[in-house]
């Protein structure tokens, strides 16, 4: 760290010197233009205009002696630093190693294969990453994690499997945009201009991947439960719970709303009713369905199961919450 002692030139207009090593290594000199950002945190970022904007990043992804489950795992890697262009190379491409580009790319948001011949393939990252907030993301995925949870109770008591396995299908939008949110976060940390559209700090970058993480884990779980009404043997559900589990079903919903408004608008009073309030109320709910599951005989262990998947589901909004820095403290 270098420290400098402001200077007053003029009227009023305050200066201070640029570190020699510095300028010299970035080629700055008496006439040249630089940039001056102002963060959201209040710090000002100086570093060297150009004038003109940085092209897309572009990758090349040699495929010889890779197996298909490392090629796709190499393109998921240069999607989420944030690439726009991944080449796949090979001397003659195997038809398992297309498979498991077209796989990565139905798995990634944005991703379209834009040229392909017997050696290579070219995808390219359709998404400009200034024109969607990580805000509206979480958002969005809070949302369907919600319904898939709400639904997949529903499933376990009237024993509807289509809807189950409806539960089962949304998980994969659930995951597309986790890893579509993960890239925009990281390129947020190193783009300081793109923070500050966002309006957030690094600290708040991990703060919402901690966060689009425990909804993602929130969706597991739905999915869990959606398998437990498949298992349940035809002609058998889980009506003789029906009050306690849709009175859950609701609770569990208003908590996970709850949880991620408070996250997103930092209320203090919004973590206190997840923390007290839902927690409570839930937990006496579930006491009430393990005293009447006993009673249950082949669909004891699911009815326990699924009172299990729940409080997995509890954990991870109370987790969302624990997020919440309290307006007023900053860090320095």
């Amino acid at each position: 760290m270098k420290f400098r002692k402001v200077q007053e030139v003029g009227k009023g207009t305050l200066v201070i010197s640029l570190p020699k090593a510095w300028a010299k290594k970035v080629g700055v000199k008496k006439g040249s233009i630089l940039a001056v950002r102002e963060t959201v945190s209040g710090q000002l970022l100086i570093e060297p205009f150009w004038g003109e904007e940085k092209g897309p990043l572009s990758i090349t992804i040699d495929c010889r002696g890779k197996s298909p489950d490392q090629v796709e795992w190499a393109l998921i890697g240069a999607y989420l630093i944030g690439y726009d262009t991944m080449v796949v190379v090979d001397e003659e491409m195997r038809p398992e190693v297309k498979s498991a580009v077209r796989k990565a790319v139905r798995g990634l948001a944005g991703l379209e294969i834009v040229d392909e011949d017997s050696k290579r393939i070219v995808v390219d990252c359709l998404v400009d990453p200034s024109a969607v907030a990580p805000r509206t993301l979480l958002a969005r995925k809070n949302a369907i994690t919600i319904s898939m949870h709400s639904d997949a109770l529903k499933a376990l008591m009237e024993g509807d499997g289509k809807l189950a396995e409806m539960v089962v299908d949304r998980d994969e939008e659930v995951d597309r945009l986790y890893f579509l949110m993960v890239r925009l976060l990281r390129t947020a940390i190193r783009d300081i201009k793109l923070a500050n559209r966002f309006g957030l700090t690094p600290v708040d970058c991990l703060d919402y991947r901690m966060a689009a993480k425990l909804v993602e884990f929130i969706g597991d779980h739905a999915v869990d439960m959606a398998r437990l009404a498949l298992e349940v043997p035809s002609g058998l559900d889980l009506s003789p719970l029906r009050e306690g589990l849709e009175e859950a079903r609701r609770y569990l919903r208003e908590m996970q709303e709850s949880a991620v408004m408070a996250f997103l608008s930092k209320k203090g009073e919004l973590v206190v009713k997840v923390k007290e309030e839902l927690r409570a109320d839930i937990s006496a709910i579930l006491e009430d369905i393990l005293k009447e599951a006993s009673k249950l005989d082949r669909l004891s262990r699911t009815a326990l199961s699924a009172v299990h998947t729940i409080e997995e589901i509890v954990k991870c909004c109370i987790d969302i919450a624990d997020l919440v820095i309290p307006v007023g403290i900053e860090v320095g």
